[in-house]
């Protein structure tokens, strides 16, 4: 029953309405069909929701069954698999795009059986697949699936995601698998957008799914080699991308070349013989896991107008390195100019306090950089060396829209100097954007200084505070995750 009691109410003087009681199944058919289908979506167990509504009584079994999209998600997860249900559902879903989800639970024994009976039930239905995710099944459970995919066409997939176990995607020598994934290799799938590949070399067929808009591979051997230069790993991303004219996401990661402490050696001039810049005009957001140089060396390899943000494997914002500096200053045009969040790191390691002699050139290029970016609302300096504040006066005078300062672990400044930048942009009035928030992340050793009265204006003016690594936690304190909302997204965590 819906909550609504017997009783009288009193609308006026002289005129009451009497309330009656309310049952569930008066409510209107739309208003079920979405309460079915928010319910389908969410929740969680070992009974399905369509099966259970349609136990419920008569009309919920009536509209349960006259709903398809409820019937369109089948999960192959338990070891004996639900195939005379999914047969069921698959004849009520009546042509519906339907999505499968394949994990290793039903191959520990009948690998084989299991894995035929499955694409039997899926191949007389191709049609209709809109999403399909295969995780960490046997070798010999992917090429059965797969080696059936590649003479078919599936007109309605839009998502195809494929993680390989440990074993099939790398050999016992630590490289990638040799094995050839070829899915619609003589088929087609020309609505696909979507590709998500763990441990799968993608070099046989990617370049077929020419509308692909976001591509994921992690662990796939992008960059090729065992021991890939800097100038392989940025040629490796020219040639993907330019057999992808249309991508709006790409994510790109071998995480064995990932190194979270990065030393100020990391930071070096980048290699004068890397490939010419090249552009791509699509691509909002990118995510790389590679060195910090190899990373900065792909950075300054690319013309990305479009690009909002970047992001690593793990999701923390992409460490920038100083040594992109001259290329964003001085390339035309503007390499990334659309940038709204950067996070700009080098000159000297969270470890070493010892700042690379290239420092003071790569600095110099500062405001020559951020005088490009006039869409910059959040900007994050990550072990910046500012040599006694002689780099840090052109934030009272360059991007317009900047909203966001954190220092993070960052040494030789002074919070005077950022004192007088906040004053430099309220005095610019309509020009620049004053700044709304300020946070200044230290080791818990380290003590940062305020002359008298700085921190007590500092307070009034903006949203200020001073967060100690590694004693607090300073989790969700980045633009991106406040403000953009992409989750995790947090530093030093």
């Amino acid at each position: 029953m819906l909550n609504a009691p017997e009783s009288s109410l009193d609308i006026q003087p002289g005129l009451t309405v009497q309330l009656s009681p309310l049952h569930v199944n008066d409510l209107p058919y739309d208003v079920f069909h979405l309460i079915f289908s928010i319910c389908c979506q969410t929740s969680k167990g070992t009974a399905a929701f369509p099966v259970l509504a349609t136990h419920v009584c008569r009309i919920w079994r009536q509209y349960a069954l006259s709903i398809p999209s409820l019937w369109t998600n089948l999960e192959f997860r338990q070891k004996k698999p639900h195939f005379e249900r999914y047969r069921i559902w698959l004849e009520r879903a009546n042509g519906a795009p339907f999505d499968v989800l394949i994990e290793r639970g039903p191959f520990q024994k009948a690998s084989v059986k299991h894995a035929k009976e499955i694409m039997h039930l899926i191949i007389p239905n191709i049609a209709s697949l809109r999403t399909l995710v295969v995780k960490r099944v046997p070798h010999k459970v992917l090429r059965i699936i797969f080696d059936r995919l590649a003479l078919i066409t599936a007109p309605q997939l839009r998502t195809l995601t494929v993680k390989a176990s440990r074993k099939t995607a790398w050999s016992s020598e630590g490289v990638p698998s040799k094995w050839k994934f070829k899915p619609f290799i003589q088929g087609e799938a020309p609505k696909l957008r979507e590709l998500n590949l763990g441990g799968i070399n993608p070099s046989y067929t990617i370049g077929r799914f020419k509308d692909l808009q976001y591509v994921r591979l992690k662990w796939s051997g992008v960059f090729g080699g065992s021991n890939p230069t800097a100038y392989d790993h940025v040629k490796s991303v020219q040639e993907l991308l330019t057999i992808l004219p249309n991508l709006k996401y790409i994510l790109m990661g071998d995480t064995r070349h990932h190194e979270y402490w990065a030393e100020s050696d990391e930071f070096q001039q980048l290699a004068a013989h890397l490939p010419p810049p090249f552009t791509y005009n699509t691509l909002a957001h990118v995510s790389i896991g590679a060195s910090i140089y190899n990373t900065n060396a792909i950075i300054a390899s690319l013309v990305l107008p479009e690009l909002e943000f970047a992001i690593d494997w793990q999701q923390h914002e992409l460490l920038i390195g100083v040594n992109c500096l001259e290329s964003i200053a001085r390339s035309s045009p503007c390499p990334l100019s659309g940038l709204i969040s950067l996070r700009l790191g080098g000159g000297c390691s969270a470890i070493n306090p010892d700042t690379h002699p290239r420092n003071y050139i790569n600095m110099g290029y500062l405001e020559g950089a951020l005088d490009r970016l006039e869409r910059l609302r959040s900007l994050s300096f990550d072990r910046v060396n500012f040599e006694d504040d002689q780099y840090l006066p052109c934030l009272g005078r360059t991007c317009p829209n900047l909203e966001w300062l954190r220092f993070v672990l960052c040494q030789r400044f002074t919070m005077k100097q950022v004192r007088s930048i906040i004053e430099a942009r309220l005095a610019a009035e309509k020009k620049l954007q004053p700044l709304v928030r300020l946070i200044v992340h230290q080791w818990s050793s380290k003590i940062v200084h305020f002359e008298e009265g700085d921190r007590e204006w500092l307070e009034g003016a903006v949203e200020f505070d001073v967060k100690k690594f590694p004693l607090e936690n300073i989790s969700g304190q980045d633009f991106l995750s406040v403000v953009k909302g992409v989750k995790p997204l947090t530093h030093l965590t």
